[in-house]
């Protein structure tokens, strides 16, 4: 509609373009027409022009009034109301800097300078309000950002890979975690995404990391669920780690990547993968222990076995052994990004 407005009103304006052309020159003894059809050549034209234009103008603002709309719907109320007020602010200040420039010969010289100067000072004000937005927030409780409920300093946030996981259910059930635990909203909104998934697997593992949390939203240690969520930032990973940045508080999660950019950004990280590997029994060679061998190898004369902590033994001619309990020797350990692996002979030394 925009568009169709800004053509009429282009191809408007070039007519009367054309009219004023027309009047310029005598066109009638240029280029030997009769006056009607001058007139008519240049309305014609100038309207065309002005439609073409009035297309690509009206376009161009359409265009950026739907940006603009869309900025608007994802930037928090906070951060608007915060560079509003830099802007003023700044816009204030060049009001009175800009008091010398007036003075200034050529008056253009003037006119340019304070057109620079409240450019680059509204603009300073509206950044700089925008980038110390934690500590305005914290001076002052009106402009805090967009949580919903206030967020203690020194939570633990439990992300979705570590709800889905379970084991730190375990660990909070047997007492082993201080402190208050959390799950932001926008956590749980990708649980909910997930159960509802068309994937199997996925809906699956969004079901599961449902009920486990319903689990713990019970007992002496229960987590809470809070209304949260930072619009602007459309992945969950990062929302948790600029909650993690404002709050002060620890990332709980099983994800390696989100574990490394957490703690590139100073954030304390609790990785049940760390913590399980750092609890996980050391055997080192030589030693002798006692596996049930379950299955054969990929070599022909392998056999498998497990530990009790789900740790792979290889047992070098094994396969002879399939199905019993075997004392085996360990002759080397692999650790390796999905886990650790053993080596072992049969035999006792």
């Amino acid at each position: 509609m925009f568009t169709r407005l800004t053509r009429f009103v282009g191809a408007t304006m070039g007519a009367l373009a054309g009219l004023q052309v027309k009047g310029l020159i005598d066109w009638n003894q240029q280029i030997g027409y009769s006056v009607p059809t001058v007139i008519i050549l240049f309305v014609l034209l100038g309207a065309a022009c002005g439609f073409i234009l009035g297309g690509i103008i009206g376009r161009e603002i359409e265009r950026a009034f739907v940006f603009l709309e869309d900025y608007l719907r994802h930037i928090a109320l906070s951060d608007l109301i915060l560079g509003v007020s830099g802007l003023l602010v700044g816009l204030v200040i060049a009001l009175i800097v800009t008091v010398p420039l007036r003075s200034l010969e050529p008056p253009w010289v003037a006119l340019v300078g304070q057109i620079a100067t409240y450019l680059v000072l509204g603009y300073s004000g509206a950044r700089a309000s925008l980038i110390k937005r934690r500590d305005l927030a914290a001076a002052f409780s009106r402009f805090g950002s967009e949580h919903e409920e206030s967020v203690p300093v020194g939570v633990k946030l439990l992300d979705t890979s570590a709800v889905i996981d379970g084991r730190f259910a375990e660990l909070l059930k047997a007492g082993f975690v201080e402190g208050e635990v959390r799950v932001p909203g926008f956590v749980l909104s990708e649980l909910q995404t997930l159960s509802d998934s068309a994937d199997d697997t996925r809906r699956a593992r969004g079901r599961r990391g449902l009920d486990l949390l319903a689990a713990m939203r019970t007992g002496d240690h229960a987590v809470q669920v809070f209304a949260m969520d930072y619009p602007e930032i459309p992945d969950v990973d990062s929302k948790l780690v600029r909650l993690a940045l404002d709050t002060g508080s620890s990332i709980v999660t099983v994800d390696y990547n989100l574990t490394q950019v957490a703690r590139v950004q100073g954030i304390d990280v609790l990785n049940i993968n760390d913590l399980a590997s750092a609890l996980r029994p050391n055997h080192l060679p030589g030693e002798a222990i006692r596996i049930h061998i379950t299955r054969e190898g990929k070599e022909s004369d392998q056999g498998v076995g497990y530990l009790e902590d789900g740790t792979m033994v290889v047992v070098q001619n094994g396969r002879e052994l399939l199905g019993e309990m075997a004392e085996v020797t360990v002759t080397s350990v692999l650790q390796t990004s999905g886990g650790r692996m053993v080596f072992a002979r049969p035999g006792a030394v």
